[in-house]
C-alpha cells in the first residue's frame, strides 16, 4: 500500500488506507468505506493499491472498478477459507494431528505426527490429576507446584528446546511473575489427548471474517483413538472431568466434605449447597439450592456427617458384594439395568418414530401450501402466516428428533458398564473413610429427599447412584 501526495495538499493517511482495504472485502458499497474515504476527499488526497493500480482522488465521483475487485477479493477469501477447512477435516478424518503446537507432556521426534512422551512433564501431569482428584482446588495445586519449583509449561519447553528464547520472551506477560497459573491447570485437566487420543473440531470460528472462537458441543467433536502413547488412564481423566462438572469448590478454612457437588434434591433436582455451622458436631450441613434462592421447594436439610456415614456404609456394602462374587453381582445388576433400560428405550424409540412421522407430515403440508398459493386458492398473507407457524414447529421437532436419536444411539452403544464398575471396585479396598477420590471413582450422584414422620420416627429417603450401573438395591 502506498500513499500518493496530491500537489495541492498532502498528508498520508496510511492507517485509513489499511482499514479501507481490510473492510473492502465485506461489501462493495460498505458505509464504513465511505466514512473512511471522507478524510481523503476533504483534504484533496489520493491513494493507490500498488497491486491493482487503483487511484482515487477527490475529483473522482462515485465508484469505478474497485467495487468489482472488492467482490472478487471477497469470493477469493471465502473460497480459500472453505478449502483450508476441507483440508483440515481430511487430515482429522485420517487420524492426523492438526495442532499448531504439541501439548505439554509430549515432544516431536522427526515427523509432526510422531508424539513422544516427555517423562519429566508427564510425571507433573499425573501429579496434577492425582492432587485434583484427592480434593485439592486448582489454586492450591498452583501454590504447591510453585513452592516445589517445578518449571511451568513454557519454561519447560524452552528447557528442552521446543521453543527459542525469542519465542519464550514473547509468551511472557509483562509485570507478571513467571510461574504456574490456574489457566494452565485447567488446560491440562481438560486435554483428552493425555489419554492417547486425538480430539479435533472442539473449537471453530464464526466465519473467515471473524476472529471470535466458539466452543462446539461434544457431539460435533472428531475423536480418533490411540494415536499416541497415553500419559494417564481413561478412568482418571473421566473422574477428574466429572468432578469439574459437579462444580466442586473448596476453601482451606472450611471443609465442605467429599460429597460437595454430588448431592442433589430428590424432588426438584437442584444441587444441595454446603453451609458452615460451627455449633454442630461437625460444622456443616447441606440444603436445597432452589429452596435457598426461590423458596419454591422444601429445605431438604441434612447434616454433613450423616450423609457421609450413609454413603460410606452403602459403598462398603456394594464393594463387599462385588468382591465376594463378581459373577453373581454382575448378573443381578445386569438384570435390573436391562429391565429399566428396555422400558426407557421403548419410550424413546416410540417418541422418535412419532417425531419423524410429524416431520414428514409437515413437509407434505408445506408443499401443499405452496401449490395452493400458486393456484391462487390461498392468499399471500394467509400463506405467510401458516408457513411461519409450520416452520417454527418443524424447527422444534427437528431439534427434539436429534436429541432423541442421540439418546437412542447412546443407549445402544452403552455396553460393558458393569465390567467397568467391577474394574474400579477391584482397585478399591473396603474403605474406612470417605475421600474425594473414592467418591469420584464410584459415585455418580446422591439424591436427598425431604424428611417426613412415620409414627414417632423421623425418616428421610436417600438414593445413591453409582457410576456406570446406577442404583444398587
Amino acid at each position: 500500500m502506498k500513499s500518493i501526495k496530491n500537489p495541492a495538499r498532502s498528508r498520508p493517511l496510511s492507517s485509513n488506507v489499511r482499514r479501507l482495504m481490510k473492510m473492502a472485502r465485506e461489501a462493495p458499497l460498505n458505509p464504513q468505506v465511505e466514512k473512511i474515504e471522507r478524510p481523503f476527499t476533504a483534504r484533496d488526497l489520493a491513494y493507490c493499491d500498488m497491486q491493482g493500480n487503483v487511484f482515487m482522488t477527490a475529483i473522482d465521483q462515485g465508484y469505478t472498478m474497485e467495487e468489482f475487485r472488492n467482490i472478487m477479493n471477497e469470493w477469493y477469501c471465502r473460497d480459500i477459507s472453505k478449502k483450508i477447512r476441507s483440508s483440515l477435516r481430511a487430515k482429522v478424518a485420517s487420524g492426523k494431528h492438526t495442532n499448531a503446537r504439541v501439548p505439554y507432556g509430549y515432544y516431536i521426534k522427526g515427523d509432526h505426527q510422531n508424539w513422544i512422551v516427555d517423562e519429566e512433564a508427564a510425571e507433573t501431569i499425573r501429579e496434577i490429576f492425582r492432587l485434583f482428584i484427592s480434593g485439592m482446588s486448582m489454586r492450591q495445586i498452583v501454590l504447591r507446584l510453585n513452592q516445589q519449583g517445578i518449571d511451568p509449561p513454557n519454561r519447560h519447553r524452552l528447557k528442552i528446546g521446543m521453543v527459542s528464547q525469542k519465542e519464550y520472551d514473547n509468551l511472557l506477560c509483562k509485570d507478571v511473575p513467571e510461574g504456574w497459573r490456574v489457566t494452565a491447570i485447567t488446560t491440562i485437566l481438560d486435554r483428552y489427548e493425555y489419554c492417547g487420543h486425538t480430539v479435533c473440531n472442539r473449537y471453530t470460528k464464526l466465519s473467515y471474517k471473524s476472529k471470535k472462537i466458539i466452543e462446539l458441543p461434544e457431539s460435533e467433536w472428531i475423536l480418533t483413538k490411540n494415536t499416541q502413547e497415553p500419559i494417564i488412564d481413561e478412568e482418571t481423566w473421566q473422574t477428574a472431568r466429572k468432578i469439574r462438572q459437579k462444580g466442586r469448590r473448596s476453601r482451606q478454612d472450611r471443609d465442605k466434605g467429599p460429597l460437595n457437588g454430588f448431592l442433589f434434591c430428590k424432588d426438584c433436582g437442584s444441587k444441595l449447597y454446603f453451609h458452615y455451622a460451627p455449633k454442630l458436631k461437625r460444622p456443616g450441613f447441606y440444603n436445597c439450592g432452589r429452596y435457598q434462592m426461590y423458596q419454591d421447594c422444601t429445605l431438604h436439610y441434612i447434616r454433613m456427617y450423616v450423609i457421609e456415614e450413609i454413603v460410606l456404609e452403602q459403598v462398603r456394602r456394594v464393594c463387599r458384594m462385588a468382591q465376594a462374587d463378581e459373577e453373581e453381582f454382575a448378573r443381578m445388576v445386569r438384570k435390573r439395568m436391562d429391565s429399566q433400560e428396555e422400558t426407557e428405550q421403548r419410550k424413546r424409540e416410540h417418541a422418535l418414530t412419532e417425531t419423524q412421522l410429524r416431520l414428514a407430515e409437515i413437509d407434505h403440508i408445506i408443499d401443499q401450501l405452496y401449490e395452493d398459493k400458486v393456484a391462487g386458492t390461498l392468499s399471500a398473507e394467509r400463506f405467510s402466516r401458516m408457513l411461519s407457524r409450520y416452520e417454527e414447529e418443524q424447527a422444534q421437532l427437528a431439534e427434539k428428533n436429534e436429541e432423541l436419536r442421540n439418546a437412542v444411539n447412546k443407549a445402544r452403544k452403552e455396553s460393558g458398564a458393569v465390567d467397568q464398575f467391577l474394574r474400579v471396585v477391584r482397585e478399591t479396598t473396603c474403605p474406612d473413610v470417605l475421600t474425594p477420590e473414592l467418591v469420584g471413582n464410584l459415585i455418580d450422584r446422591v439424591e436427598v429427599g425431604e424428611t417426613y414422620m412415620e409414627g414417632d420416627v423421623k425418616k428421610q429417603d436417600i438414593r445413591i447412584l453409582f457410576n456406570f450401573i446406577g442404583e444398587v438395591d
